[in-house]
C-alpha cells in the first residue's frame, strides 16, 4: 500500500484538470512495533513499506495504475532516456500467461511521467457470489536486453470499492468492500535455491562486510515464488540460526521482499557492521508466501582486510 501511495501520486503528475501537486508520509519510524506509517520496524529492521516506497520512486520506473489498468513509466532522472521499451506480462495462480505485451520504444524527457502506455489483457471483474480470481501483472522496463526496473503486482477480479460519498472530507476511506486476495491461500508450493557470499567491503553506516544472496525460483511447476524475503542472523558455520533476538540491525538491505517466476533469478545485497557478529557466523534466513524457510551459512572470509 506505501507503493501504490507513491506510484499514484506519480501517475497522476499530469493528469488533467486535477494533477497531483504533493503527497505526504507521516512518519519514518515509531519507537513501538506498528503496521501503519512505518519505513523501519521500531527495532531498525527495514519493512516491506521500506522497499514499496523504494521500488515507487526508482530514478526509472515503470508502474501499473490500477484504475485505469494502463501502464505508466516515469523519468525522475535529471536528463533524457531513450531506447527505452516495457514488457507487460499477466499470469494466473497456476502460473498459465494470460497476456504478453511489449511497447514500441520509448524516450522520455527528465521529470516526463508517460501514460498509457500499455494495456494489459487482465481478467475481466466479478462480483460476489462469484467467485474473485487472482492474478498476476509483471512489468520489465528495458534498454535494449538489460532491465532497468522489475515490478510485480497480484491484483484481484473483486477489487477494492470505495464509498466515496462518505470519504469526501474523511482522513480516511470508508469501505464498501475489500479486494478479495484469498485465493493467494491456494497458490502452489515453490521451489526455491539461494546461494550467499561475504565480502570485505565499505557499506553504507561504516559497516564493513556485503553479503550477497543470489536466489532462483527452481519449482518444475510453472509456479511463483510470492514475496520472497531475506534476514540475516547470527548463526553458526553449518547454517543454523542462534537462539533469542539474532537478527543483526545494523543491516541495510538494497533490496528485497521479491517475486520470481520458474528459472528468473534475483540477487539482494546486505551490508553490516562485523562487531554485530559478535563472532557467530552470518546467516541468512530466506522465505516466502508460499516457499518454506531456508537458512543459508555466508562464512566470513578469514585474513581479509577491509577493501
Amino acid at each position: 500500500d506505501t507503493r501504490a501511495q507513491f506510484e499514484a501520486y506519480i501517475a497522476n503528475a499530469d493528469s488533467k484538470p486535477t494533477p497531483s501537486t504533493g503527497t505526504i508520509y507521516w512518519q519514518v519510524n515509531k519507537g513501538w512495533p506498528s503496521l501503519l506509517w512505518n519505513l523501519y520496524n521500531s527495532d531498525g529492521d527495514q519493512a516491506g513499506s521500506y522497499f514499496g516506497a523504494q521500488e515507487a520512486n526508482r530514478a526509472l520506473h515503470v508502474l501499473y495504475s490500477q484504475g485505469t489498468r494502463t501502464v505508466t513509466v516515469d523519468n525522475l532522472t535529471g536528463s533524457r532516456q531513450a531506447g527505452l521499451t516495457v514488457q507487460a506480462r499477466v499470469w494466473n495462480l497456476a502460473g498459465k500467461l494470460l497476456s504478453h505485451q511489449q511497447s514500441k520504444p520509448l524516450t522520455l524527457a527528465s521529470q516526463q511521467v508517460a501514460g498509457d502506455v500499455l494495456r494489459p489483457r487482465v481478467p475481466t471483474a466479478t462480483a460476489p457470489p462469484q467467485k474473485a480470481r487472482v492474478y498476476f501483472v509483471e512489468l520489465l522496463l528495458k534498454r535494449h536486453a538489460a532491465v532497468l526496473d522489475r515490478n510485480v503486482y497480484w491484483l484481484s477480479t473483486q477489487p477494492d470499492v470505495v464509498d466515496w460519498a462518505t470519504t469526501m472530507g474523511s482522513p480516511q476511506a470508508t469501505m464498501t468492500s475489500y479486494a478479495n486476495l484469498t485465493a493467494l491461500n491456494s497458490l502452489p508450493r515453490a521451489d526455491v535455491r539461494a546461494t550467499a557470499v561475504t565480502t570485505h567491503q565499505h557499506g553504507p553506516d561504516g559497516a564493513d562486510l556485503v553479503t550477497r544472496v543470489t536466489i532462483t525460483n527452481t519449482s518444475k511447476r510453472h509456479t511463483a515464488a510470492l514475496f520472497l524475503r531475506a534476514d540475516i542472523l547470527r548463526g553458526t558455520a553449518s547454517g543454523h540460526v542462534l537462539p533469542g533476538d539474532s537478527e543483526l540491525e545494523t543491516a541495510t538491505w538494497k533490496d528485497n521482499d521479491i517475486t520470481l517466476w520458474p528459472g528468473e533469478s534475483q540477487t539482494l545485497t546486505v551490508s553490516y557492521d562485523s562487531s554485530g557478529l559478535a563472532g557467530a557466523t552470518p546467516v541468512i534466513s530466506l522465505y516466502g508466501w508460499n516457499a518454506a524457510v531456508r537458512n543459508i551459512a555466508a562464512p566470513v572470509p578469514q585474513g581479509k582486510e577491509c577493501l
